[in-house]
């Protein structure tokens, strides 16, 4: 429990550094690639991962993970489509930089539904795994 603890303290800290940019912010080259690197969301990856782990299922890869979450009951239809975009969305941040997504990720807030996400899923790993 000790590593999704620390991963979710990351995002949430990340989270709270993308609260103080705003879209304007991304015409300094410095900001835009902090945003850049705080979207990648490596931190609900690993999170989805272990806590997939934590419960005992097997999983093949980021996408598995969050579709284990997802039958595990622990994400919804729903999260599990906003986890599977932002592991693509991680993939072409890690590739190839978009401003454009970018700006509209920061205005819109859209980072704090991983964060969100992130919440989720260690509560209930941390309710699953006390009652064993």
């Amino acid at each position: 429990m000790g590593s999704l603890e620390r991963l979710l303290k990351l995002l949430l800290q990340y989270t709270s550094y993308l609260d103080g940019l705003n879209a304007d912010d991304l015409s300094d080259v410095y900001k835009y690639l902090s945003a850049v690197y705080l979207l990648q969301v490596q931190a609900l990856i690993d999170i989805a991962v272990k806590a997939a782990a934590a419960l005992g299922l097997g999983v093949e890869g980021y996408i598995d993970a969050g579709n284990k979450l997802k039958s595990a009951g622990i994400l919804s239809d729903e999260e599990f489509r906003r986890y599977r975009t932002v592991v693509r969305f991680r993939n072409i941040v890690v590739h190839q930089y978009d401003i454009e997504i970018i700006r509209r990720i920061i205005e819109r807030r859209e980072y704090r539904d991983v964060a969100r996400m992130g919440i989720k899923i260690v509560e209930e790993v941390r309710r699953r795994t006390r009652k064993n």
